[in-house]
């Protein structure tokens, strides 16, 4: 009897603490979602297209502007309208065992269909001096919608 009592007074005292961890958790969840880069009210997931940087390790893919809106350096996808955009990007090599950062700025231009998860990738191939990128969606992970090279890699000895 008293560990009934003790465990039904235990748990009212925690509930309002449940509660802020779930309600913290939830104002997260919804902040992780794709920044809105286009005028207008927000539309469903039918009517836009999502562009999202791959995460592969080693190599960082930061979009930073779109078409003529630039983007907070802590934005991990995007939501556009269907259309015809222009991506301007920071692809950075940081591999561990090389003495200096590799990088390379790029535009890339492609077409968005409303509905389509766009996934921008990247690879810089440091002894060969070049970088390429290129997308893919969610409809055909296989297929690539555009690809583009980049020669001339830039070195850095640090990098942010």
């Amino acid at each position: 009897m008293k560990s009934t009592v003790f465990l039904s007074s235990g748990s009212s005292r925690q509930a309002p603490f449940l509660f802020l961890i779930i309600v913290i958790f939830l104002l997260l969840l919804a902040a992780c979602g794709p920044a809105k880069k286009y005028a207008g009210p927000y539309l469903p997931d039918e009517e836009i297209a999502v562009i999202q940087p791959d995460d592969k390790m080693f190599t960082h893919i930061n979009i930073i502007s779109v078409g003529k809106n630039r983007l907070a350096t802590n934005e991990n996808g995007i939501a556009v309208l269907p259309g015809t955009h222009t991506l301007f990007l920071e692809v950075v090599l940081d591999y561990p065992f090389l003495d200096k950062y590799l990088y390379f700025n790029q535009y890339l231009t492609f077409t968005a269909e409303a509905g389509h998860h766009y996934t921008l990738h990247a690879s810089i191939l440091p002894m060969r001096d070049e970088g390429f990128t290129w997308i893919t969606t969610d409809r055909d992970p296989e297929k690539f919608i555009v690809k583009k090279y980049a020669l001339g890699l830039i070195p850095l000895s640090t990098y942010p």
